[in-house]
């Protein structure tokens, strides 16, 4: 299983400032959306109104298309969590997992995750991103997990998604 660490978008961080996003159970939807155009730290927003949708500000970054697997926009972060403990948060959730089908799915690296519940489809927020350090290629019935980087299972509180201290 490919691994990676997770890397912050600096809006993310003046978001948070701002409460534009609810990480708690029952909170906004967190969206993760595959690319192969390395993301920017000074990315802003997720444009979810074009096809394919695109990472704005500095990278442009275009989701892979649609198709063999892969829907536009990305999989949903479900059963999210965010407990703080000690001044230290944490966010946490359901891999999200994308199996190829029909054909071989577009190649990609990157998984940009972002908010689908703020602004509007032309800005949705940026949170973070991994990279998997080389491009991944599906092919029909292969899967390819999004989870924590120890195993590939649900990020927990323990191997959560990212943490904020």
């Amino acid at each position: 299983m490919a691994t990676s660490s997770f890397y912050k978008f600096n809006q993310f961080v003046e978001d948070i400032g701002k409460i534009l996003h609810s990480l708690a159970t029952g909170g906004d939807q967190i969206m993760i959306l595959l690319t192969n155009t390395v993301p920017n730290v000074g990315d802003t927003v997720v444009d979810t109104s074009v096809t394919p949708c695109v990472v704005k500000a500095v990278s442009n970054a275009s989701e892979i298309a649609a198709g063999n697997g892969y829907t536009k926009g990305g999989i949903q972060v479900t059963s999210q969590q965010y407990i703080q403990t000690s001044g230290t948060g944490k966010f946490y959730g359901v891999k999200t997992t994308w199996t190829c089908v029909t054909a071989a799915m577009a190649t990609f690296r990157y998984a940009v995750v972002y908010n689908n519940s703020k602004g509007t489809s032309a800005t949705r927020p940026v949170i973070g991103w991994f990279d998997y350090g080389a491009g991944v290629t599906l092919g029909v019935g292969e899967t390819f997990i999004v989870g924590n980087q120890n195993d590939g299972t649900d990020w927990t509180s323990t191997y959560p998604m990212f943490t904020l201290a």
